[in-house]
C-alpha cells in the first residue's frame, strides 16, 4: 500500500496510507491531512491513486514544490519530497510492508509537530476505562509490549470491543512504533484509524472503550494514588496508613470531615482493603431520605406493613449482609432510628419494618458526617452511647485548603477523567497558580466541579488562568452573589468596584435614564451624578450642568 510519509525539521511524524480515494493535504478544517502551518494553503494540494500511479494537483494556485521544483499537475514519482512550509512528505509507491499498512485516512487527520525534547524522556502508559485508571511504565529503548485479551499479552485489558492480541507497542529513538496486530474493531487516533504508526509524547490511542495515553512522566505526573485517593500531604499518608492498618478488623469507623473532603472514597477504601471486598459496599445517604422512608430502608419491611408495600423488600443491612454498610451524614439519622442501630451494631440483629422475627446480619458499618458528633450528644440531639460505639476508630479528613501541595495532583486526574477521548489537555502556569491561590471551601467536590467547568469553556487546546471561574458563595438572607476577594485588593477597593458595576448594569438596564437608575438604586440623583462625573461617565454638558 502507497503511503505519505510527513517530517518536521528532519524528524518523522506520521505516516499516511494513500487509498484509491482522492486526498486533500492543507490548512483548512476541511482538507483531510490538516497541516498546521501558515505557509500551508487551506487546499494546498490534491493526490490521487489509481492503482498504479499517483498524480498530484496543486490547489492553492501558486504551486506545490516537489522534488525542489514546482509542480501544478503530475504524477509523482517513488520518493518525490513535497514541501509543505516547515513539513515536508515523502510519497512511497510501497508502504513498510509490516501488518495491514500505515494510517487510513479518516475524516480528518492533522499532523501534529513532535518536539524532539521528547527524546529521552522517561516515559509512561496510562490505562484509561471511565474512571478507572492504571500505569505502566516504559523502559528505555526497545522496551515492547503487546495489548489485547488474551492472558498471554503483556498489557492485558478486559474490553467487550478489543481482541485477543490488538496491539504491539515498540519504543524507538525516543518514538514510539504502534502497530496494530489485524484486530476486529481497530485502533484510532481520534477519528483516524490507525494500522502502523510511529508516534511521539504525548500521544492517545483509543481501542474499543480503553483509551491507552501515552506520556511523559513529569513532576505533574508524579502521584501517589491509595484506592483512588491522591495525595503526597503527610496527613494524606498519615490517613492510608490507617486505613491499611484498621481494615482487616471488623470495628466501626467514623469517617470526619468538611463537605466535599471524599469521605466516601475513604469507606470504599477500608471496604476494598478488608476481607470483605469481595462482598458488597452499600451506601447509605441518611440526609437524602424522608424521616418516614428512612426505617424501611435501613432495616426493610415485610408486605403489607406500610401504605404502598406491595411487596416485601430488604433493607441496606441485609444487602450488604457479609459486607461494608457505609452511613454518610449519620448525624441526620432521627434520634428513635438511633437506638434501632445502636441494636444492630451491639447484637448483629435487625427486624424489618411489620416484620415478628429478627434477622442476623454480619455488617461492618462506616459511618461519615461533617458535624460534631460529640457536641450533638451533649446537647441531646445524638446519642451518646451511639457515638461510642461508632466513633471505634475515628478517621479525620483534612480540608484542601491545609493540603496545598495536592492541588495540582488532584486537578490533573480531574483533567485526565473529564478530558474528551483522545485528547490530552493541561494546564498552563497561569492557570495552576490561579488554581493555588484559591481557598476552597467546597474541597475536593469544588475543585473537580471547577476542572470539569474549565475543560468545558476553554478557549484552546489548553486550560489557560481565564477559563478557571469558581464557585460563588451565595448569602442564605439576600440571595446576592459575594464575589471572592482578588489578591492584592482591600474591601473598601472591592466595594467601589462592585458600585461602579452596579451602577452601569442599571445604566444599561433602563437605556440611561439617569432618574430611573436613580429611583431603582435608591439613591439622590446628585449623588448618583457625583459618582459617574467621579468615574468619567458624564457628558461634557453634564459636566457644565
Amino acid at each position: 500500500m502507497p503511503e505519505l510519509v510527513f517530517f518536521r525539521r528532519g524528524e518523522e511524524v506520521l505516516r499516511v496510507g494513500l487509498g484509491r480515494e482522492r486526498m486533500v493535504l492543507g490548512r483548512g478544517e476541511k482538507s483531510d491531512v490538516v497541516i498546521p502551518d501558515p505557509e500551508v494553503s487551506r487546499q494546498q494540494v490534491a493526490l490521487v491513486f489509481d492503482g498504479e500511479q499517483c498524480t498530484l494537483e496543486d490547489l492553492s494556485g501558486k504551486g506545490t514544490q516537489v522534488a525542489g521544483a514546482a509542480m501544478s499537475k503530475g504524477v509523482l514519482a517513488d520518493g518525490s519530497d513535497i514541501a509543505l512550509g516547515q513539513w515536508r512528505a515523502v510519497f512511497r509507491l510501497h508502504g513498510s510492508g509490516q501488518s495491514e499498512g500505515p494510517t487510513e485516512v479518516g475524516s480528518r487527520t492533522e499532523v501534529q509537530p513532535r518536539d524532539s525534547a521528547s527524546r529521552w524522556q522517561p516515559a509512561q502508559v496510562r490505562i484509561k476505562q471511565g474512571s478507572n485508571e492504571s500505569i505502566r511504565k516504559l523502559s528505555s529503548d526497545g522496551d515492547s509490549f503487546t495489548v489485547g485479551k488474551d492472558p498471554s499479552c503483556d498489557l492485558v485489558i478486559q474490553d467487550p470491543f478489543i481482541s485477543g492480541r490488538h496491539l504491539k507497542v515498540t519504543r524507538r529513538d525516543g518514538h514510539f512504533h504502534v502497530v496494530d496486530t489485524n484486530s476486529t474493531n481497530g485502533t484510532w487516533m481520534g477519528s483516524v484509524r490507525v494500522y502502523e504508526v510511529l508516534v511521539g509524547l504525548p500521544t492517545t490511542l483509543r481501542l474499543g472503550e480503553t483509551d491507552l495515553i501515552l506520556e511523559p512522566i513529569t513532576p505533574t505526573r508524579k502521584e501517589l494514588s491509595f484506592h483512588g485517593i491522591i495525595g503526597s500531604d503527610p496527613s494524606v499518608r498519615q490517613l492510608t496508613e490507617l486505613i491499611e492498618r484498621v481494615a482487616p478488623s471488623s470495628a466501626a469507623v467514623a469517617i470526619l470531615g468538611e463537605s466535599g473532603t471524599g469521605k466516601e472514597l475513604v469507606a470504599r477504601a477500608l471496604h476494598e482493603c478488608s476481607h470483605r471486598s469481595d462482598k458488597a459496599f452499600i451506601p447509605v445517604n441518611c440526609a437524602a431520605i424522608s424521616k418516614e422512608l428512612i426505617e424501611s430502608e435501613l432495616f426493610g419491611h415485610e408486605k403489607g406493613s406500610f401504605t404502598g408495600a406491595t411487596n416485601a423488600r430488604k433493607g441496606a443491612f441485609e444487602e450488604a449482609d457479609g459486607g461494608t454498610l457505609f452511613l454518610d451524614e449519620i448525624g441526620e439519622l432521627p434520634l428513635d432510628l438511633q437506638a434501632k442501630l445502636l441494636r444492630a451494631l451491639e447484637s448483629g440483629e435487625i427486624k424489618r419494618v411489620g416484620a415478628s422475627r429478627p434477622a442476623h446480619v454480619d455488617v461492618r458499618v462506616v459511618a461519615a458526617t461533617n458535624r460534631d458528633l460529640l457536641a450533638a450528644s451533649r446537647e441531646g440531639r445524638f446519642r451518646e452511647d451511639l457515638y461510642y460505639r461508632l466513633c471505634v476508630v475515628p478517621l479525620h479528613l483534612p480540608p484542601l485548603r491545609n493540603r496545598r501541595g495536592d492541588i495540582l495532583s488532584l486537578a490533573d486526574h480531574f483533567l485526565r477523567t473529564y478530558s474528551p477521548r483522545g485528547q490530552t489537555v493541561r494546564l498552563t502556569p497561569s492557570a495552576v497558580e490561579r488554581l493555588q491561590q484559591h481557598t476552597w471551601p467546597g474541597n475536593i467536590r469544588e475543585l473537580r466541579n471547577v476542572v470539569h467547568r474549565a475543560l468545558l469553556l476553554r478557549k484552546g487546546s489548553n486550560i489557560d488562568a481565564a477559563d478557571i471561574t469558581f464557585d460563588q458563595e451565595v448569602n442564605r438572607e439576600t440571595g446576592v452573589s459575594v464575589p471572592e476577594l482578588p489578591p492584592g485588593m482591600t474591601l473598601e477597593q472591592m466595594l467601589l468596584k462592585l458600585e461602579r458595576q452596579i451602577v452601569e448594569a442599571a445604566l444599561r438596564r433602563y437605556n440611561n435614564n439617569r432618574e430611573r437608575v436613580a429611583r431603582e438604586l435608591g439613591v439622590a440623583r446628585s449623588t448618583l451624578f457625583k459618582r459617574l462625573k467621579e468615574w468619567g461617565l458624564t457628558k461634557q454638558e453634564e459636566e457644565s450642568e
